[in-house]
């Protein structure tokens, strides 16, 4: 029966939990189709305690919802043995704040996002999930599930003043520095969100213009326009 390519990829995810650890496993759920990503000869090795999980990537300001769930929790060693297990999860959004950020089946173990995120609030989430059986006791190693807010370009930029004083002697030669300015952007760092270019809205008098500005920067300079006090 021929696969559709949403469903291999989701195969992939499942085949690359398994190939991680022995018991307590993490499936990242997701929709889309990387058909392409899919090994013609998948194989799996069961490597004894090795706990390794990719982070999941949640983006702000958005309806996660369509999403859930957004990440699972299995204990075969309780399957094998016949255990009755609860699931259960920790950390921020859940046992700490911001309270009520997602929420877990127990039963199941899936893991279900029910707000909407604000990476400038809180920029990334460290969940821990438990396999637990009838007596609360640990049936697998405790396992880390890493939430990464992505951020979208929701911040305008900011100055750090409402006023920036600058002056220069007359006579200055041309290219002098008469001062910087400055602003800040809330987005995530180093990035095209908070990328901030500066540009001189007016100018007076404006021709011809007496000053220059740096857009990268926010360095103003002198052109080569003699500035002379007693003129302007």
């Amino acid at each position: 029966m021929a696969r559709s390519p949403g469903r291999a990829y989701a195969l992939l995810l499942l085949l690359i939990c398994f190939n991680v650890g022995s018991g307590l496993h993490l499936q990242v759920l997701s929709t889309r189709n990387e058909n392409k990503l899919l090994p013609k000869h998948p194989h799996l090795v069961r490597q004894k305690r090795a706990w390794i999980t990719a982070p999941v990537a949640l983006r702000e300001g958005e309806d996660l919802s369509k999403k859930n769930p957004i990440a699972k929790i299995h204990s075969d060693l309780a399957e094998e043995r016949g255990l009755k297990i609860t699931y259960k999860y920790t950390g921020k959004g859940i046992t700490e704040p911001p309270f009520g950020i997602f929420v877990f089946n127990k039963d199941t173990g899936e893991l279900n996002v029910t707000s909407i995120l604000d990476r400038e609030e809180t920029p990334f989430f460290l969940l821990t999930g438990y396999a637990l059986d009838a007596r609360g006791n640990n049936v697998e190693k405790p396992l880390e599930l890493r939430i990464k807010v992505l951020d979208i370009n929701d911040n305008e930029p900011v100055f750090t003043q409402d006023v920036f004083v600058g002056s220069v002697e007359e006579l200055s030669a041309a290219h002098t520095l008469v001062m910087k300015i400055n602003a800040t952007d809330a987005d995530e760092p180093n990035t095209l969100n908070s990328k901030i270019s500066y540009r001189i809205v007016s100018l007076e008098p404006a021709y011809p213009p007496v000053f220059y500005l740096n857009k990268d920067t926010g360095e103003i300079y002198t052109t080569s326009v003699t500035l002379d006090r007693e003129v302007s």
